[in-house]
């Protein structure tokens, strides 16, 4: 038991939830007669668009009506307008997205500036001819006298053809564009593939009768090319309803060259997707790998394992490795695998169970549940990867997975149900996250909310070469620093291609990037370019921020690995161009490995964000047997909190600390500058986060832990009693306060995420907001703020600041009571004589605190 404990706030009082500030900017819409004379011609090509669509389908099967997936774009939110759609016969709801950086124009503008790009929203509806005939029948009448009455429900649509920038029926290029899916046709057919794979998500209808219809369309036009279908997976809870399909090459190679195909155009489509996407690159030649050095830890003694990995298979057998994993593998992907080809599953593995190797960090004492979800691939250019097979949908193994953790499959009992934490380091590098949330990332948030357990998920990796603003005569004169300005530079122009892969924007979910940090030793002599001038800094590979609705992501940062690069040699460019190097020697972080020989001691060095997510649910085993655990000896706390709370732990220890000031230097201007925090932390997140940090506390620095449940409008009040030692003294004291929760999630609605949590953490003792921004901080599930303040503030003994935390619903009702996890720390440099821990906990006065019942706090 450590000297300073965490501890625990008494039992919250109840009060009701605060307002928030601010509200939507004032927009600036055409005068009437422009708006109408504009938007006629779009409404018009509508219906010759239902005309056209009903000739097409007038020898199809009986009982088939055209319909159109229409797009509305307006400049602003419009209130109200799913209820407008319900109330028209023949529309149906679909989805809606944010849009940024709409220029000004047409009349629309801000109504205090201008010049500043506008914001709006993206609608989405299904619609049939009736449908159509009424909604342009309403815009002739509001054509007419835009004051003219709508019938009981429709008001609102008067607003939106005020605020209507586009409407127009969704068309093949939306379906195929940025998916990435043509290229991928393209490459498999230049490399002789006879049948191309690919993906296809439909519109999700929730008329089940209206999914098989739409599903047998598509079916037919796929057999009628010669192509069949290979499966498919409805998820109602997450609006998901995905196919996979294959066709043949000289159907695929028509399409590449024209776009009036059937299959492209069909109504019921939402998007084309190319499939095997998700894998992450692999070794053969293990030729590097060295043998473990130093005796092999003791096996766990604790049997039930709170970490599940769904990666590649692992070496199970390896020395580290042997009787720490529990594999299950019902799909039998043991099959694919040659013992040398246990990669990634392998390294994952051993990052969970050991840490970083050169570290020589104490082993945890569970073992890992391990389930394959991969398995080896030869690319058409010799590449080896492990990656999830091409004959099944992401979506549904990893659906199938998780369930069977924790329900009963078939005649078995749930394989896991103690497992708090799933661990996934693999993503979809076609997948960057765009408008909408991806498949994978609804499927993570809904299972995180049934389930109650927390995903870890790595922000994914870009392997692309980095061009500098340098020409290539000048690099090898770069001083460090110069190198690594022009380093961070470049990152930062490529950010758009450098985005969050599926499923990393997860709500619910823990995203980790990778830190630029290892404890290896570099060879005394290397060819290798290291990109940085210091270790700590993001890591190149990275994937950015931010997440949906520009929510903070990553989420923190983690050793990941020290990846250096190469100058890239050739003629075909003007400026320096870094290349990843591959390679299994330091500098990176040492794991274990397989070996064509069949050793079973061998070790490699590798580099990622995949590492750094392993590393976080290897910091949640740590953080649930020495936190949680060792407060249920003195308190009773549900284990129903577990998953928040860790969520809570793992990110409380986090800060920008040098980094921010660093990028501030490179990368701040006169055009970022009002913005720049919520800017930069797509790359910084919330910061490298120090988990070992949280386990205790010291004599100068008092972490205190809360839980509880709320509805829509309630609030909890928590008091953190002040020291009396600080009262009137100017030594600078830091405020650090974390707020974790899962919601349900509603995928047609832009706000997602049903329930919205927050605190204000301002107070007179550490009144200073420092790192991320605090209204970014409270666009997902997890805030997190840093407070600082030197001021001498007089107060009383008894006082205390009061934080209060609020729930409020966001895309929709809130149906059940939201948990939460809420950790507080303050503290005084280390090193300063005051009795800050030991002042603040005799002033708790904790009592034993119950489980919370729901609807109680």
């Amino acid at each position: 038991m450590p000297e300073y404990p965490l501890l625990l706030f008494p039992e919250p009082a109840l009060a009701r939830q605060a307002k928030r500030p601010g509200g939507p900017r004032k927009i600036k819409v055409p005068p009437h007669p422009q708006q109408a004379v504009r938007l006629s011609p779009q409404l018009s090509r509508l219906s010759e668009a239902i005309d056209r669509r009903r000739i097409e389908i007038q020898d199809s099967a009986a009982g088939i009506q055209p319909e159109l997936a229409l797009v509305l774009e307006t400049v602003g939110a419009i209130e109200n307008f799913l209820n407008a759609v319900r109330r028209i016969q023949g529309l149906e709801w679909l989805a809606e997205f944010d849009v940024d950086d709409i220029a000004p124009g047409d009349g629309f503008e801000d109504a205090k500036d201008p010049e500043k790009p506008l914001s709006g929203r993206l609608y989405l509806v299904m619609t049939d001819e009736q449908a159509i005939r009424q909604i342009q029948s309403l815009f002739d009448r509001w054509k007419q006298n835009p004051d003219t009455d709508f019938p009981y429900g429709l008001a609102n649509l008067k607003q939106v053809f005020a605020h209507l920038r586009t409407i127009r029926p969704w068309d093949v290029q939306d379906r195929i564009a940025e998916t990435g899916v043509l290229d991928n046709w393209q490459f498999r057919v230049a490399h002789g593939q006879e049948m191309v794979p690919f993906e296809t998500e439909l519109w999700f209808r929730h008329n089940p009768e209206r999914r098989r219809q739409a599903e047998a369309v598509f079916r037919a036009l796929v057999e009628e090319m010669g192509g069949d279908i290979a499966g498919q997976c409805v998820i109602e809870e997450i609006g998901y309803h995905g196919i996979l399909g294959r066709i043949p090459a000289r159907e695929v190679q028509t399409m590449l060259e024209h776009r009036e195909v059937r299959l492209l155009q069909c109504d019921d489509v939402w998007y084309f997707r190319p499939v095997g996407q998700c894998a992450v690159p692999s070794y053969e030649d293990l030729s590097e790998a060295k043998p473990l050095a130093g005796a092999v830890p003791n096996r766990p003694t604790t049997p039930e394992p709170l970490v599940a990995l769904l990666d590649g298979l692992p070496l199970a057998n390896h020395r580290l490795l042997e009787g720490r994993l529990i594999v299950d593998d019902p799909d039998e992907y043991e099959a694919t695998y040659q013992a040398h080809q246990r990669v990634h599953g392998t390294a994952m593995a051993s990052l969970i169970c050991h840490g970083d190797l050169d570290e020589r960090g104490a082993p945890s004492d569970r073992p890992v549940y391990a389930r394959p979800i991969m398995q080896p691939r030869r690319g058409f250019a010799g590449q080896f990867h492990e990656a999830i097979p091409e004959d099944v949908l992401p979506v549904d193994l990893i659906h199938r997975a998780v369930r069977r953790l924790f329900e009963r499959d078939g005649d078995e009992d749930p394989v896991a149900p103690t497992v708090r934490v799933v661990n996934l380091s693999v993503g979809d590098s076609a997948r960057l996250l765009d408008r909408e949330m991806s498949a994978w990332a609804r499927l993570l948030d809904w299972l995180a909310w049934k389930y109650n357990v927390l995903f870890i998920v790595s922000a994914g990796n870009h392997g692309k070469d980095i061009v500098l603003n340098v020409p290539r005569a000048d690099f090898q004169r770069l001083t460090d620093e110069e190198r690594e300005r022009a380093v961070i530079c470049a990152l930062a122009s490529a950010t758009r291609n450098r985005r969050l892969l599926s499923p990393a924007e997860t709500v619910n979910g823990l995203t980790v990037g990778a830190l630029h940090a290892d404890a290896s030793t570099l060879p005394s002599y290397h060819q290798l370019i290291d990109p940085y001038a210091r270790t700590g800094l993001p890591s190149p590979v990275n994937a950015h921020g931010p997440g949906y609705r520009r929510a903070v992501k990553p989420d923190i940062l983690l050793p990941g690995g020290r990846q250096f690069y190469r100058e890239k040699m050739g003629n075909t460019h003007s400026n320096a161009t870094l290349e990843v190097a591959s390679y299994l020697r330091p500098p990176g972080q040492c794991v274990a490995a397989p070996e064509p020989a069949g050793q079973l001691d061998r070790t490699v060095h590798l580099r990622g964000t995949s590492n750094a997510a392993a590393l976080a649910s290897r910091a949640a085993m740590r953080l649930y047997d020495e936190v949680l655990e060792r407060l249920r000896a003195t308190y009773d706390v549900p284990a129903e909190y577990d998953a928040v709370l860790l969520k809570t732990l793992l990110a409380h220890g986090a800060n920008w600390g040098d980094a921010f000031s660093i990028y501030e230097g490179i990368l701040k201007n006169h055009r970022n500058s009002r913005t720049f925090k919520d800017y930069v932390s797509r790359f910084l997140g919330y910061g490298p986060a120090d988990p070992a940090r949280v386990v205790a506390c010291t004599d100068q620095r008092v972490t205190v832990l809360g839980y509880g449940v709320l509805r829509d409008g309630e609030a909890h009040e928590y008091r953190l009693p002040l020291p009396p030692s600080l009262s009137a003294r100017t030594e600078r004291r830091r405020l650090t306060v974390t707020l974790a929760w899962l919601t349900q999630v509603k995928p047609s609605r832009w706000g997602y995420r049903v329930a919205h949590l927050w605190f204000d953490a301002q107070n007179n003792l550490a009144p200073t907001r420092y790192d991320a921004d605090w209204r970014a901080t409270t666009r997902g599930t997890l805030q997190h703020e840093v407070l600082e303040g030197h001021k001498a503030e007089p107060f009383h003994d008894g006082d205390a600041i009061i934080l209060k935390i609020n729930c409020r619903a966001d895309a929709s009702e809130i149906e059940e009571p939201v948990r939460y996890g809420l950790a507080v720390t303050l503290e005084v440099a280390e090193g300063v004589s005051l009795a800050i821990y030991k002042e603040v906990r005799d002033r708790l006065r904790i009592p034993v605190r119950v489980a919370a019942r729901e609807g109680t706090p």
